[in-house]
């Protein structure tokens, strides 16, 4: 879940290969583990 977050955020900035991580990542994840990883995203760009 951790690194989605990350791999989200430093998708959010134009990275492709973490796009393409974080699309690896989620594959093993679940709906609810990606919803949870997508939140502490959106919650840390709040914070910084």
């Amino acid at each position: 879940m951790i690194a989605h977050k990350w791999f989200n955020l430093a998708a959010m900035k134009g990275s492709a290969d973490a796009k393409q991580y974080r699309c690896e990542i989620a594959r093993e994840m679940s709906a609810s583990d990606i919803a949870e990883a997508q939140r502490q995203a959106r919650s840390w760009l709040t914070l910084h």
